[in-house]
């Protein structure tokens, strides 16, 4: 395989880990489309990147890729609402 392929299954475990938090926060029309859109460009980059489970570099680079999200997600948590919080709490002094 060429080092594109490695690059394409990288990014295909990038896309693919996406589908879970589209999953488990209901089915709204946006995590519908969430899901749908994270699951078609990461078949699409498991298909370009020629990804099969006989080569371990490709398995090891879609879980680097997933492993990846997972560790910047638990480092730079997501709080959706916190500026909608301090500004109010900044108005109310």
């Amino acid at each position: 395989m060429k080092w594109y392929n490695y690059l394409a299954c990288f990014f295909a475990g990038v896309f693919l880990i996406h589908i879970v938090p589209h999953v488990m926060h209901g089915f709204s029309i946006t995590n519908v489309l969430g899901v749908l859109v994270s699951l078609g460009v990461g078949s699409l980059l498991l298909w370009a990147g020629r990804f099969s489970l006989k080569a371990p570099l490709a398995v090891i680079l879609l879980l680097i890729g997933m492993a990846s999200v997972l560790i910047f997600d638990a480092l730079h948590p997501h709080h959706p609402h916190s500026h909608a919080t301090e500004s109010s709490a900044t108005t109310t002094r």
